[in-house]
């Protein structure tokens, strides 16, 4: 006898191929298990090359200089790019006899969720904040990164490709006709939180590498992701600018909220380290006291003025660090 399956009740049915694990079983994982006080903030999205690595370097490091106790998790075993920047910054400090603010970090040796649970226990026990940095896909050890967060964090770039992960529009109308895969895993396990009478998750997406020319296209995400925010039910941030200064920056472990601390640099000051303190404030968090990083002064001397890096298509950004004697031997 042939049965025939409506396509209601076929769309409803869950393809453990495609969805992957079941998030009530991602947070019964994660639930049980123990955890210190530091709040847990996870830069995560499925897709590749939006500067998730970069993003989660800088907030680490704007956390620690800002007076918190930082716990920076790397679960990207193959790439280790946040573990290369961070163990990079050591040596510029040791070599340059500068104090830099540092904060811990770990590179996740096993993928799986008891030993997550276990390291955050163990190496952020008396942390602040921890930042985890999840790697360019969809896994189970990414989908418990984002299961116990308190804050997620996800950049995206200006195109409608990489918005498809958070919602599907029409080709032609750009009309949002229903949820991306990273999206509809994030509402799916936001709902499994709130059954396990966890916190709601706060949800942060901000257009990161962004030009800094306006366009139509521009205008469109920009419009789309409103949208989407309604929907979805997410927060926009302001992200990073795409810079020479950022990318030239992190192989040395810096950021631009160090540069006030090397005088040879003191003429790089832009609106850049703007944009990393606006990343906290889009994150509802403060300084504390005893922070290395003077954030009124800071704010004061960030006038909107014509950065000499420059934008995207600059080239002075090696040279200029290369002038002030910093690759010398590195």
């Amino acid at each position: 006898m042939n049965v025939v399956t409506s396509i209601g009740e076929f769309a409803s049915r869950r393809d453990d191929f495609v969805d992957g694990e079941h998030p009530r079983v991602v947070v019964a994982d994660i639930a049980t298990r123990p955890r210190g006080p530091a709040k847990i903030i996870t830069v995560a999205n499925e897709k590749g090359g939006v500067g998730k690595s970069t993003l989660a370097f800088h907030l680490a490091v704007a956390l620690t200089d800002a007076g918190h106790k930082v716990l920076a998790v790397d679960l990207d075993r193959r790439q280790q790019s946040l573990s290369r920047a961070l163990i990079a910054r050591g040596g510029t400090a040791n070599r340059r006899g500068v104090r830099l603010p540092l904060p811990q970090h770990l590179l996740l040796q096993q993928a799986s969720g008891a030993q997550l649970c276990q390291e955050l226990a163990r190496a952020g026990w008396d942390c602040d904040y921890v930042v985890i940095d999840v790697p360019g896909y969809d896994s189970p050890i990414a989908r418990r990164a984002i299961a116990m967060a308190d804050k997620l964090v996800s950049p995206v770039n200006s195109s409608f490709v990489d918005l498809e992960l958070f919602g599907r529009f029409h080709p032609v109308t750009h009309k949002l006709t229903g949820p991306g895969c990273f999206s509809a895993l994030v509402a799916d396990l936001r709902a499994a939180r709130m059954e396990a009478g966890m916190a709601p998750l706060d949800w942060l997406v901000m257009i990161n590498r962004k030009r800094r020319e306006t366009s139509h296209n521009q205008d469109r995400i920009d419009s789309a992701l409103r949208r989407l925010a309604q929907r979805m039910d997410f927060r926009l941030g302001s992200g990073l600018h795409e810079r020479v200064a950022y990318r030239e920056l992190v192989l040395l472990g810096l950021t631009q909220l160090d540069l006030h601390r090397f005088p040879d640099l003191a003429r790089s000051k832009n609106v850049a380290a703007g944009e990393v303190l606006q990343l906290l404030e889009d994150l509802g968090i403060e300084q504390e006291p005893g922070g290395l990083l003077d954030w009124q002064r800071l704010k004061r001397q960030l006038r909107p003025i014509r950065p000499i890096w420059g934008s995207a298509g600059s080239g002075s950004a090696r040279a200029e660090i290369r002038s002030a004697g910093f690759l010398s031997g590195l």
